[in-house]
């Protein structure tokens, strides 16, 4: 390579550069400033990738598309209705034991901080300070009704989401006339987009859903006080990679330890930790045949960027927004190394690359 090809490359890495860094400056500010408008539109398109495949299979019986898909989101609003309901009536059954499941909380610090472990005791009045029943039902207050600010904002998203529908048809059509050079590579992100998209629903709803029916159960056969809703903490926060398990498993273990005996209390701990475990270790990779090909550690960064811009909203949307964010920079020779970078098992070359997705099916 002379030196006239090597500088050539060499401005091109540099303007490729420069491009993405202002257009990941100007992305932010918008994502950011713009959140009321852009949050319920990226909404709209997962809801829209969710709620495809039984549109389409219903599409197949009835014979009419806008009515198969008005059909499933009655389906699922009504699903959302019935839940809020129950979860709402659960938070209230809950808030009322707060008074009396004080007193036993601090009983049981005091008999913690009594035991001696060669012949040193344990202090716990910073963690008093920091973790109580109240500290508990306040934030899952504020959790809940972070979740109803959410569905209300429900009429902005179906708004988006009946576009997208009535687009879903043409768009493909018009983008090929409009870029015929460009069109097969557009047609590759999108489907790639929508099937990976499909299979991290498909996958995490159902472990999800099963982590959360079994450790209901788990929890109300111990009689644990509000057990519906430290269950559906474990289904939403399941949509957390890494922290979410984690976050979910605290209010009910304290609860656990305040209601229960010794033996009672490491039961639930081990068989909320198992239950986790089975399905986030054995389960999910069957579904979706290999895990997430991301690395850890970008994954919880971008679930900090998005937590700081969505609040739970982008927690639980980052894992999606990065997989076609990932998808978007393998589809450019010029980006592809990024790619790469971002990647938890990387090819041993760019060309190996080539040959690869990002695929989690």
């Amino acid at each position: 390579m002379n030196a006239t090809t090597r500088l050539g490359t060499s401005g091109l890495r540099l303007r490729t550069a420069t491009n993405l860094a202002v257009l990941l400056f100007v992305s932010v500010l918008a994502i950011k400033q713009l959140s009321t408008i852009i949050q319920p539109m990226v909404v709209a398109v997962f809801l829209f990738f969710a709620i495809r495949p039984p549109a389409a299979w219903l599409e197949k019986r009835i014979g009419h598309p806008l009515l198969s898909y008005t059909g499933v989101l009655v389906a699922f609003l009504g699903f959302i209705i019935l839940i809020s309901q129950i979860l709402f009536s659960s938070l209230s059954g809950f808030s009322s034991e707060v008074p009396s499941l004080t007193p036993k909380f601090n009983d049981k610090i005091e008999w913690v901080e009594g035991l001696q472990f060669f012949g040193y005791s344990v202090d716990l009045e910073g963690l008093q300070s920091v973790v109580s029943i109240e500290e508990i039902n306040r934030l899952v207050t504020e959790f809940i009704g972070s979740l109803a600010s959410f569905t209300a904002n429900m009429l902005t998203v179906l708004i988006f989401l009946a576009f997208i529908i009535l687009e879903a048809e043409s768009l493909p059509g018009r983008i090929m006339a409009a870029f015929p050079d460009e069109s097969n590579r557009f047609d590759s992100i999108a489907k790639k987009a929508e099937k990976n998209i499909n299979v991290y629903i498909k996958t995490k709803a159902t472990v999800a859903l099963g982590q959360a029916i079994i450790a209901g159960i788990v929890l109300s056969m111990f009689e644990i006080p509000g057990a519906f809703i430290w269950a559906f903490l474990v289904f939403i926060l399941d949509f957390i990679p890494y922290l979410g398990a984690f976050l979910s498993f605290i209010p009910p273990i304290i609860l656990a330890f305040i209601q229960l005996p010794i033996t009672g209390f490491v039961a639930v701990v081990v068989l909320l930790v198992g239950n986790q475990q089975v399905w986030g270790s054995f389960v999910e990779p069957q579904l979706a045949g290999q895990r997430l090909d991301m690395s850890p550690i970008v994954l919880l960064f971008l679930v900090a960027f998005w937590y700081w811009a969505w609040g739970l909203t982008g927690m639980i949307l980052g894992v999606p927004l990065a997989v076609i964010m990932k998808i978007l920079l393998e589809s450019d020779e010029r980006t592809l190394p990024i790619a790469i970078m971002l990647s938890r098992n990387p090819p041993s070359s760019i060309e190996d690359k080539n040959d690869d997705s990002v695929s989690i099916d």
